[in-house]
């Protein structure tokens, strides 16, 4: 009786596999999309200078990344695999300069779903600047006894706004996070003896990656 009790157990185990290779085979997760409108703040689009805006989601996996124009306000993505993502936007000038960027948002697509994000709100990109220094008697920072430069930023009302220090023989620094405008650069190093200095005037735009050059002269 047993013997036939296992048998059965077999045979409807088999039958069952039978059914699931011969029918109906378990359909895959299907995809989502997304809806999402942006603001570029304070004063929209044309006042701001914004004529494309880059949406980019992006996980571990895959990243998706379209580009609508800035008036257009909103945008609909299908075709969209199920998972969690990170959502930035970017937003660029008609020169294609990144001006103006969102934070990140988390974003979790379903299959078979629509996801709605509130609005996306863009603010405007620092800029960032890189420093780079020599001595006007053309001598490295060894041979002039200086071992660190510090650089020094103010704006042209004379407020600091940064201030760093880097490894002289570096030759360069960057100071980031700065807002778009004219600033007063000042580059300095204490050697053994004597001390060195040398000032720039630079004008930085949102976003942009700036470039000046300081010439140290002894103090």
């Amino acid at each position: 009786m047993r013997r036939m009790s296992m048998m059965y157990m077999t045979g409807t185990m088999l039958l069952s596999a039978g059914a699931l290779s011969c029918g109906e085979q378990v359909e895959p997760f299907g995809e989502g999309a997304l809806e999402l409108s942006w603001e570029v703040s304070p004063m929209g689009c044309a006042a701001s200078e914004v004529d494309l805006v880059e949406v980019e989601l992006a996980n571990e996996r895959r990243s998706y990344l379209e580009q609508y124009s800035c008036t257009r306000g909103s945008a609909s993505i299908e075709g969209l695999a199920p998972g969690s993502y990170e959502l930035t936007l970017s937003g660029y000038d008609a020169g294609g300069a990144a001006t103006f960027e969102s934070a990140a948002r988390a974003v979790t697509i379903r299959p078979e779903r629509v996801e709605r994000v509130t609005p996306v709100a863009l603010s405007a990109r620092p800029a960032e600047l890189e420093v780079s220094w020599r001595f006007d008697n053309g001598r490295v920072c060894g041979a002039n006894g200086v071992e660190r430069i510090e650089v020094a930023v103010y704006d042209s009302a004379f407020y600091e706004m940064a201030r760093r220090d880097f490894v002289c023989n570096r030759g360069a620094g960057t100071i980031s996070d700065l807002f778009a405008g004219d600033y007063i650069v000042r580059v300095s190093g204490q050697g053994a003896e004597v001390a060195y200095s040398g000032d720039v005037d630079v004008s930085l735009k949102r976003g942009q990656s700036g470039e000046v050059e300081a010439v140290l002269q002894s103090q």
